[in-house]
């Protein structure tokens, strides 16, 4: 048994678990409320780079991005208690459910979008942790930190409008071990595509070949 799980035994017994829909004890999330957060169609695949449909004509499947749901109603109550409610059970429930859109073949490793440097007298776990090692339970693709941010930024859900995350300057990232040569990148929500971005781009600078990216939802377009 590792840190992170118990972590969450810890977590259960000082907050018993419940699915964040409809109440129902024992449980991180309900199937059947599950269901109903991904019952729509998957949004289709998009460019990070550009934002258009992918592959795109100038980048290929580059930078691709791929999602379960689009960020509103249930999906979006469920990935915010994943990320605020303080129990890592069910962002590793909603990581397994992102397997689902793990690349076919060998060689993948996951990492994720790095946490922002924090100071908390209570250590936590960070809940893309979470979501890296329920995508990894289910697809065997192994995870690994790769990232980290280069200085201290306003996180992207503080930034005022897309304009302004759109200016994340381009060495945000740096990579922190031997970057392998097929990654698969994940995040929990991706809303201008440019923080993926950035984070693609670095590890391709560090030497990957082929990135995916991949999150739990994507912002719905006007």
């Amino acid at each position: 048994m590792n840190w992170l799980e118990l972590a969450g035994i810890a977590s259960h017994l000082f907050a018993p678990r419940s699915c964040p829909l409809c109440g129902e004890l024992g449980r991180f999330v309900c199937e059947d409320c599950l269901s109903t957060a991904l019952s729509a169609p998957a949004p289709l695949p998009r460019c990070v780079a550009c934002g258009g449909p992918s592959p795109c004509v100038r980048h290929g499947t580059r930078y691709e991005l791929r999602a379960l749901a689009v960020h509103k109603d249930a999906a979006r109550e469920l990935l915010l208690c994943s990320k605020y409610g303080g129990a890592g059970g069910l962002a590793r429930r909603l990581g397994r459910e992102m397997a689902r859109l793990a690349p076919e073949g060998e060689g993948w490793t996951v990492t994720t979008i790095p946490e922002h440097s924090h100071f908390s007298v209570f250590p936590r776990v960070f809940h893309l942790e979470w979501m890296a090692r329920g995508f990894s339970d289910a697809s065997g693709i192994p995870a690994r930190s790769l990232l980290s941010w280069t200085r201290k930024f306003v996180p992207q859900k503080e930034q005022p409008d897309a304009r302004s995350r759109r200016d994340l300057p381009r060495d945000c990232f740096a990579c922190t071990h031997d970057v392998p040569g097929k990654i698969v990148l994940l995040d929990d929500v991706s809303t201008t595509g440019t923080t993926l971005e950035r984070a693609a781009s670095c590890l391709y600078a560090g030497g990957a070949k082929e990135v995916r990216c991949v999150a739990f939802s994507v912002a719905a377009r006007g």
